[in-house]
């Protein structure tokens, strides 16, 4: 039983076609693009990623401040939870800017706080409750999350392109078979004695 040769359509053969040829070596440069360029991509769009996420990181600490928040209402009681974690609720707090200045609004709590309870908010230049600024496992997710789709995004075009040039191929193939079976198929049909 024959094996089946990888690159068979780059060997010299009386049979090889040069849509074989253009095919294996489609091949070829998409086996190059998956194990190389797709780590590359992701590589390198994950270092942009990761300049980028620290300089964001580091905006968001120079802008947004860390205050103290006095809650001004209880918050919702703990419910038994499968996984015994204990949820955040908006619940009413006061506050004291780092300017000086009172502000009220909502801050995250744990749920069973009481009134008077504390709890940490980081506040805008404005004075406004905000997210806390990225850290470096924030920055680590971006950059994980960036690479995977650039090197998935890249593998991903490369198989596509892929598909289409075979597409394209086999249907020449086919178009060519045809006009082929179109001029010796009649003479099959016909039998003389």
């Amino acid at each position: 039983m024959p094996c089946r040769v990888p690159w068979w359509g780059l060997r010299r053969s009386p049979l090889r076609r040069r849509s074989d040829v253009i095919e294996a070596w489609a091949v070829l440069v998409v086996g190059v693009i998956l194990f190389a360029g797709a780590p590359a991509a992701g590589i390198v769009v994950g270092a942009i990623a990761h300049v980028d996420g620290v300089a964001a990181a580091r905006a968001e600490r120079a802008d947004r401040h860390r205050v103290t928040a006095v809650l001004t209402a209880d918050a919702p009681p703990v419910v038994p939870d499968v996984d015994s974690s204990v949820p955040l609720h908006q619940v009413p707090a006061r506050w004291t800017a780092p300017d000086g200045a009172a502000h009220t609004g909502d801050a995250q709590a744990p749920a069973g706080s009481r009134r008077g309870d504390r709890v940490a908010v980081w506040l805008d230049q404005h004075g406004q409750v905000t997210d806390d600024p990225l850290d470096a496992d924030d920055v680590a997710l971006r950059v994980f999350g960036a690479s995977a789709v650039a090197a998935a995004g890249t593998a991903l075009a490369a198989l596509i392109a892929l598909r289409t040039v075979r597409a394209i191929l086999d249907k020449r193939r086919m178009a060519a078979w045809d006009d082929e079976w179109q001029k010796t198929g009649p003479e099959w049909g016909s039998r003389k004695s």
